[in-house]
């Protein structure tokens, strides 16, 4: 199995937490338990994953939404996301917060303080997956944003 190295340094986080499961051609799996070369379902269409990057952050901050917070069913349960990490919004919040149809939006700009909430989180381990090009992919149904590009060392 291929896993990009954890990184202890970034100043910004973004990624799932473990226990959020993605839309795979198998269907739901749990962020940990994907591999390079699962089929994941994304807006796009299926995709081959590439990577998966583990970062791992001390006194960081996670945003939790809770089930149907952002619509019928979406997320399908509570989800932990890194702050910094993009949730695509096609609705009433899109139009409010950038006047477009929808947008990829940082999961702190979206808290509520009631069915979205934002802690500091002792230790947040997340996953972000690595394709070609950036991807939207389904996690517990809600479309989240991977923007990160594998670099070559």
């Amino acid at each position: 199995m291929t896993r990009i190295a954890a990184d202890r340094t970034v100043k910004t986080q973004t990624g799932l937490a473990a226990g959020i499961r993605v839309m795979t051609l198998e269907g739901p799996l749990p962020v940990e338990f994907l591999q390079p070369g699962d089929r994941i379902v994304t807006r796009q269409g299926v995709r081959d994953l590439l990577a998966i990057r583990v970062s791992v952050r001390q006194k960081a901050r996670a945003v939790t939404i809770r089930a149907s917070a952002l619509g019928h069913h979406r997320p399908e349960a509570d989800i932990t996301v890194a702050a910094d990490h993009g949730i695509l919004v096609r609705d009433w919040r899109a139009r409010a917060l950038y006047d477009a149809d929808q947008a990829t939006v940082p999961a702190a700009n979206l808290v509520d303080g009631a069915h979205i909430t934002l802690r500091t989180v002792a230790e947040l381990r997340s996953f972000d997956l690595i394709f070609d090009e950036p991807q939207v992919v389904y996690a517990e149904g809600t479309e989240v944003a991977m923007t990160t590009a594998m670099v070559s060392a």
